[in-house]
């Protein structure tokens, strides 16, 4: 399982960074704490809306529709501006593989 941690550097850089079994994943730098913050609630609300979606799923919908839909609305609880900066990224997604379970 990937562990999520902030790398603060001497020079005030700030990282979000996912490692797994010593092997990073992923590193993004962060232009402010609020920024960090953001990386932090979209996979901890992914994680959520993914259980979520799993347990009130019904059938002929496709997963991500539930998940993305319940994960909007955490981050929306949060932060106005954090729900519309995964909406672009769940736009973007969606452009490159969309939904097929038929609906619109």
């Amino acid at each position: 399982m990937a562990t999520p941690y902030v790398d603060l550097k001497d020079s005030d850089e700030i990282y979000y960074v996912v490692e797994e079994r010593g092997v990073e994943l992923e590193r993004v730098k962060c232009s402010s704490i609020d920024n960090v913050l953001y990386f932090l609630f979209s996979d901890i609300t992914h994680d959520m809306a993914s259980n979520y979606a799993a347990t009130h799923g019904k059938p002929g919908t496709e997963f991500r529709r539930l998940m993305f839909q319940e994960q909007l609305r955490l981050l929306g609880l949060a932060s106005k501006e954090w729900r519309l900066e995964r909406e672009l990224e769940i736009k973007e997604i969606l452009r490159k593989a969309p939904y097929n379970d038929g609906m619109f």
